[in-house]
Formats: C-alpha cells, structure tokens, sequence
C-alpha cells in the first residue's frame, strides 16, 4: 500500500490537474504524468498490489477524461 506521504502527492497531483484551466494542457498532462509515476514505482517496489495500480491508474484516465470533456466543452461554447 501507498504510504501516507505518496498517498497525499498522488491526490494532491490529480487535485491540481483538475484545477487548471482546460485549456492549459502541458502543466494538466505533467500533474497527470506525476500520479501515474508514483504508481508504476509503487508497482514496481511491490508496494501495492497489481489490482491496486489497475485503480490508482484508472483514477488518473478518469482525470484525464474529465479534462478532455472539459476542454471540448469550452471550444464548442
């Protein structure tokens, strides 16, 4: 499992990605890319379970998703 210090950086890292302007795609996808990390390092040290990556990383794509609905949201406006 996660410790309390990564567990804080990952949601801190996804917090912020959601909280940047949709149209600000590098700093987003950087914060994204961050969270992702830790949990492929997390996976790889055998700090967490295949099955808790598999969520961890699909909480970063539903992240991503949202940003992506959001831009599209804006252009089209």
């Amino acid at each position: 499992m996660f410790n309390q210090t990564a567990q804080k950086v990952f949601d801190e890292s996804i917090d912020r990605a959601l909280a940047l302007p949709p149209g600000d795609l590098v700093a987003s996808e950087a914060e994204l890319n961050y969270a992702s990390g830790l949990v492929s390092y997390a996976l790889f040290r055998g700090d967490i379970t295949h099955e808790q990556a598999e969520l961890m990383h699909m909480r970063v794509r539903a992240a991503r998703q949202r940003r992506v609905a959001l831009l599209i949201r804006q252009t089209a406006a």
